[in-house]
């Protein structure tokens, strides 16, 4: 089902460091025209939705960024340096 709004992409799930979490990076293209951060739903690889904030990786910048919990990527069969389906529906 394609939800109004839905934005789809490929991604890569990144990490730092184990002590953190994984973390997805949303291109500008993708958050077309957004400066601040917003709530989405979140699907990876068509698993269960989440909420997540969708935030600027830096104050200013066009790229954005969300973490991923450890459930969250057991769910959609995800580890470091996995690509995956990201799938944002914005709320609001």
């Amino acid at each position: 089902a394609v939800t109004e709004g839905a934005i789809t992409f490929e991604a890569r799930s990144l990490r730092k460091d184990p002590a953190l979490p994984r973390y997805i990076v949303v291109a500008p293209e993708h958050v077309a025209g957004r400066r601040t951060a917003f709530a989405a739903v979140v699907t990876l690889n068509d698993a269960s939705p989440f909420r997540r904030n969708i935030r600027p990786w830096v104050k200013g910048s066009d790229v954005f960024i969300f973490n991923l919990t450890g459930p969250h990527c057991a769910k959609a069969g995800l580890d470091t340096n996995d690509r995956c389906k990201v799938t944002l529906i914005p709320i609001g």
